[in-house]
């Protein structure tokens, strides 16, 4: 009995331990840089900063969804917006348990896709990620 109710234990403070080893956060970001335009007419009280740059916007979200990990971002990027309709919007990006190399990928991937948005949804013209 005692030597089974040893094993028992073994077996559970391994099984913690497995269950309690973080994943690995990515050293580094992956630096992009979007062009996206809206799918329709943005209403004057869009707030841009949340619709591009929060961990939960439609970057994040797809990245997050896409990466199938928890994502880091380098805080407030830049967003520019262009003559022609489109916004410019840069920012750094990191998925756990990904290199900076394999979230640039998944990111350059968005391009030509719909990502959606909190307001409307957005063309990704092109992502350009260093």
């Amino acid at each position: 009995m005692l030597f089974n109710l040893s094993k028992v234990f073994v077996a559970l403070a391994a099984v913690t331990a497995v269950v309690a080893t973080p994943a690995k956060r990515q050293e580094g970001l992956a630096t992009c840089d979007f062009v996206l335009k809206p799918a329709a007419a943005l209403p004057a009280d869009t707030d841009l900063v949340t619709e591009f740059n929060y961990g939960k916007s439609m970057i994040g979200r797809s990245l997050s969804a896409a990466a199938n990990a928890a994502i880091h971002g380098s805080g407030p990027g830049s967003i520019v917006v262009n003559a022609d309709g489109t916004y410019s919007v840069g920012k750094g990006y990191s998925a756990e348990g990904k290199t900076a190399a394999e979230t640039a990928a998944i990111l350059t991937g968005f391009a030509g896709t719909t990502l959606t948005g909190f307001t409307v949804d957005w063309l990704a013209v092109s992502v350009v990620c260093a």
